[in-house]
């Protein structure tokens, strides 16, 4: 799969989750790209950047995600100051092992 820069409204799964979520990106965030909002690595907040994936399946609870900050990201192309998202960015939920991907761009 190539590598794609995520934007606002891009689509998450978590391999322990039931349901795709939106990643949100702060309406602060000055740079964009076709005219939505380009997210970063740190956009990893939960319930403020990513939602619950349902049902977690390891835990069998209403998922809260607990992300950190996304890995893979685009080290020479800054965004506010952090590397951009791209679209093989993953990270893990430490409560659940998760494995958090990007599953469409956004764009």
């Amino acid at each position: 799969m190539g590598q794609s820069y995520v934007v606002h409204g891009a689509k998450v799964s978590c391999t322990m989750g039931t349901v795709e979520m939106p990643l949100k990106v702060l309406p602060n965030r000055r740079v964009k790209l076709r005219g939505k909002m380009r997210a970063n690595i740190g956009d990893c907040k939960p319930m403020v950047n990513v939602g619950p994936f349902g049902v977690c399946k390891m835990t069998k609870l209403p998922c809260v995600p607990a992300c950190v900050i996304w890995l893979n990201g685009k080290m020479n192309v800054l965004v506010d100051g952090l590397p951009a998202l791209l679209s093989n960015s993953m990270t893990v939920c430490p409560v659940g092992a998760g494995i958090l991907k990007i599953k469409k761009d956004g764009q």
